[in-house]
């Protein structure tokens, strides 16, 4: 079991590379998000760690995308690419009832945690069922990559399938 602290290193090395990177990071029940970001700036600190956030679920070609908005212009998308998967693991992370998403706040610079949030998504089932599709597929990556110059993270909340709210509450 990883210790997550704000203030210290992420746990997790092969992610503090110095670079800026949005990543999903599977976990047996569901997955976490790593936003390794540099220069984070006073205002999406604050928004990360006590804004409201709206999660989105957008798909397309049997590829799910996470929606992350924070507001005030600060947001990010995830793809989900389950075809690398091996069988053991693609079954047990599909028949999970796991709703529950960590987010994790990185200076991408020094690899420091800066924050951390946790959420749970209803659209979960929707996710994993869009996710069941890519069994046998190839080709995913690029798929993602022509989405991407199709839609930005605002037209994919646009014509997103679900929605959750959270509201953090002090």
């Amino acid at each position: 079991m990883d210790a997550y602290t704000v203030g210290q290193l992420f746990p997790h090395e092969e992610y503090c590379t110095g670079r800026e990177m949005n990543v999903a990071i599977p976990t047996e029940g569901f997955f976490h998000i790593l936003m390794s970001l540099k220069n984070i700036a006073r205002k999406e600190k604050k928004l990360f760690t006590t804004g409201t956030i709206t999660a989105s679920l957008f798909a397309q070609r049997d590829i799910p995308f996470l929606i992350v908005d924070f507001g005030g212009g600060f947001s990010i998308d995830i793809s989900f690419d389950i075809s690398r998967f091996d069988d053991k693991t693609r079954k047990l992370w599909l028949s999970s009832e796991t709703n529950a998403i960590a987010i994790f706040l990185v200076e991408a610079t020094t690899g420091i945690l800066e924050g951390i949030r946790l959420i749970g998504v209803g659209f979960a089932p929707q996710l994993r069922e869009i996710c069941a599709r890519q069994k046998g597929q190839t080709g995913i990556e690029q798929r993602v990559r022509l989405i991407h110059s199709a839609f930005t993270t605002r037209d994919m909340i646009r014509h997103a399938i679900a929605k959750t709210v959270f509201n953090q509450h002090s």
